[in-house]
């Protein structure tokens, strides 16, 4: 069968590609295929952060059949900062393809997606540990099979958990907050801002414009804070309705405030308002044993095969 590529249509294609994730999902999750918080949380925070929000749309290619459904996409994450190689994701209906077709899908990746820095021009694309066949055609195009992966966690829900909040703090929403306080915050956990106040306020636009994506609901973006009234833990959850699942991103700690419960209660509390609208499942990209030790289980990893162009 022949697929055609199309240019990608910001607004438009965003909302279909985010649509068949959600079916791939539905259809076969053993695809594996990114599920609607990184699709969400990329574009409308990472590339913020990293400056790629304008430029990222010409570098995903989109197939599609005879009947103009989505097949495959080939897209990165946007993010540059502190990279040696660009990042490629194919997100793959459940067909059979041929060789001649992926080998099309890694020509793209290679012609967009390949990052340029002192160290040369090189391309990293993450590939299901079984996708035997995209692996040795990788093989055969001189890519090297990189020792790290990337975890994907998860834990089926039932009942609500109990929340176990220390005195002097307090849950709130993204009703409640300014993206001011959560992008300090956030700062502060990931190690970006290291002073009493932010050292630009590149988080709070991120956090400005996070509030912009399809799926973002601001109940299910809930912060800590402390007795002085500032965000010391965070965890937002996104809701894919049609999969009755949620997925943690992003999810904080500022260094002061670890090991006394704050994110296992954040957390906690962010599960259950999606078990109350239908979710069963709730998935994290991380094997962190902070996560393993509240429930999660690793699932699977993906694989990176790396190239120097």
């Amino acid at each position: 069968m022949t697929y055609t590529r199309k240019a990608y249509q910001d607004g438009q294609d965003f909302i279909r590609i985010r649509d068949f994730l959600k079916s791939s999902f539905d259809n076969n999750p053993a695809q594996k295929n990114w599920l609607i918080d990184r699709w969400n949380f990329c574009r409308y925070f990472s590339q913020v952060m990293h400056g790629t929000f304008d430029t990222w749309p010409e570098t995903v290619g989109i197939w599609e059949d005879e009947k103009n459904e989505i097949v495959a996409v080939v897209n990165s994450d946007g993010e540059r900062i502190n990279r040696k190689a660009g990042a490629a994701f194919f997100q793959l209906a459940d067909r059979d393809f041929t060789d001649e077709f992926f080998n099309e899908l890694i020509d793209f990746a290679e012609s967009k997606l390949a990052l340029t820095t002192e160290e040369g021009t090189a391309i990293a694309i993450r590939v299901n540990e079984d996708a035997f066949q995209i692996q040795r055609i990788l093989q055969q195009r001189n890519y090297i099979l990189l020792d790290w992966k990337e975890p994907i966690s998860s834990m089926e829900v039932a009942d609500c958990f109990e929340i176990e909040i220390p005195d002097g703090f307090k849950i709130v929403d993204g009703n409640e907050l300014s993206d001011y306080h959560k992008g300090f915050a956030h700062g502060r956990a990931f190690g970006y801002y290291k002073n009493d106040v932010p050292d630009d306020d590149d988080a709070e636009c991120c956090f400005r414009s996070l509030r912009k994506a399809p799926d973002y609901l601001p109940e299910l973006d809930l912060s800590i804070l402390d007795y002085k009234g500032e965000v010391v833990s965070f965890a937002t959850i996104w809701y894919d309705d049609l999969n009755k699942i949620g997925i943690l991103e992003p999810v904080g700690t500022i260094p002061e405030y670890r090991k006394i419960g704050l994110g296992k209660a954040v957390v906690y509390e962010a599960i259950n308002r999606v078990i109350k609208k239908g979710a069963v499942r709730i998935f994290v990209g991380s094997d962190q044993q902070f996560y393993l030790s509240i429930g999660f289980k690793v699932s699977y990893y993906k694989q990176i095969w790396q190239k120097k162009l």
